[in-house]
């Protein structure tokens, strides 16, 4: 149950700037400065988020869109060292990394909290540890980024993590190879490879370049940032677009020195698709995609306290202000991202209403409710009673699955962005359907029934 102080402001903190514009929601903000520092969320079920707070003691606890809050889990002081991670498998568990007096390790959690179970890291000859947040890949693995302190300097790892909890460290960064950054989450490109950013120094200023890794840990050079990087910006995350290309934001560069929204394609090549204005809207922080097609992002805190969240569409090519947040709705740089309903969420770290240790808001910005969307099947050929994982987005709430027109007599959403099924007796050789209550979606890639 909510603290009654949130409850009583919840009904206050609805606003729209229309009758026909976007509309503002505060959802949660945490009550103590001792609660706050929330640093990352997912949609679990439709209208169920699931967050982590690291401020105090570490506490998962869920939040309702209509401002429900439950603790969850809270970490024993002994385990206070909970970094950016909470993720949900394709088997449904959440999973994160952590740490105590006993070394660096990954985590996992039922949904309702029991079951927890830690995953060592292992010794080589001393403990690795995580460096920033783990990210999901098909069909159960994680990747991570690696650091430990081996003979007396600093090394460097690209990490897999499976469900399972076994933990490799594929490959181990070079000194000709960089050094990752600390801050900026690798992303899953649209080819199946691991994108991060790094520095030809530790520490740098010295240029900063994207690597990528392939599942099985080969490392290569995609492409330089621009000049602006080298300062301010090695730990802005990039995110894999429909379009097939990666984009990223600088808050320094572009026109007016700003900041800037950049393209990169798969094969390296690199330009800078829109600047930011001289005043107001400035600063760009961390991206996201919305199932619209369009790019979303939010901008530092002005000298006022009023951020900025933006759009930019990738069809125009234009970049606009969306929705203008006062200090006490949230301090950006916020995580955003599309729920289920269609509505922007957000996590602002900071600001909110007193004591403004942080808040999670939605935005209604007019946004359909998005459709499925399956980009890979794992495998993607079986005979009948084979288990398959649907991998893509928006796929909470599954209610069919056809193989061919073949349903599924099981089907079950493991997180946003799987779905387990079993080939059903009658399935033959061809595309596969998903259907949740927001539509449906037929895969263009086949189903091979043997």
């Amino acid at each position: 149950m909510l603290h009654k102080n949130v409850m009583l402001s919840l009904a206050a903190w609805v606003c729209c700037a229309h009758a026909s514009g976007p509309v503002y929601k505060l959802i949660y903000y945490p009550p103590t400065l001792s609660t706050g520092e929330i640093i990352t969320m997912s949609e679990i079920q439709p209208g169920l988020f699931y967050a982590l707070s690291v401020q105090g003691a570490p506490t998962i606890f869920s939040v309702t869109s209509s401002g429900t809050f439950k603790t969850v889990y809270t970490f024993s002081g002994a385990d206070n060292n909970h970094d950016q991670t909470l993720v949900q498998g394709t088997n449904g568990r959440l999973y994160g990394d952590g740490g105590s007096s006993n070394g660096a390790y990954y985590y996992s959690i039922s949904t309702s909290g029991n079951g927890l179970r830690q995953y060592p890291f292992p010794t080589q000859p001393d403990q690795w540890g995580s460096l920033n947040e783990t990210i999901a890949a098909p069909p159960g693995a994680f990747y991570d980024l690696a650091g430990a302190y081996i003979s007396n300097t600093n090394v460097y790892g690209f990490a897999q993590i499976q469900e399972t909890g076994t933990i490799n460290i594929l490959h181990q960064f070079t000194a000709t190879e960089g050094y990752p950054s600390h801050y900026a989450a690798i992303t899953l490109g649209p080819d199946g490879k691991v994108y991060g950013i790094a520095t030809e120094q530790p520490g740098g200023p010295s240029p900063n370049f994207i690597f990528s890794f392939t599942p099985s840990g080969v490392y290569s050079r995609l492409a330089t940032l621009p000049t602006a990087a080298n300062q301010a910006a090695n730990w802005m995350p990039l995110i894999g677009a429909s379009d097939g290309n990666l984009y990223g934001a600088i808050p320094g560069g572009g026109t007016n020195n700003t900041g800037e929204i950049y393209q990169v394609t798969l094969s390296g090549q690199l330009q800078t698709v829109a600047s930011f204005p001289a005043t107001g809207m400035t600063k760009p922080g961390s991206l996201m995609q919305a199932a619209d097609g369009n790019i979303y992002g939010s901008t530092d805190n002005d000298a006022a306290g009023n951020s900025r969240i933006f759009r930019y569409d990738l069809a125009t090519k234009q970049l606009t202000k969306v929705y203008e947040l006062s200090a006490s709705q949230g301090v950006c740089d916020c995580w955003l991202m599309e729920g289920m309903d269609g509505k922007l969420y957000g996590v602002a770290f900071t600001g909110g209403p007193y004591p403004g240790a942080g808040a999670i808001f939605s935005l209604d910005i007019g946004l359909p409710k998005p459709l499925p969307q399956v980009s890979g099947l794992y495998p993607s050929a079986g005979a009948v009673g084979q288990k398959v994982i649907l991998w893509g987005d928006y796929l909470l709430d599954a209610k069919a699955v056809t193989f061919n027109g073949a349903p599924a007599a099981t089907v079950r959403s493991t997180s946003k962005q799987s779905v387990q099924v079993t080939v059903p007796a009658g399935a033959t050789t061809g595309p596969v359907t998903v259907t949740t209550a927001n539509g449906s979606f037929t895969t263009t890639q086949n189903f091979t029934v043997q």
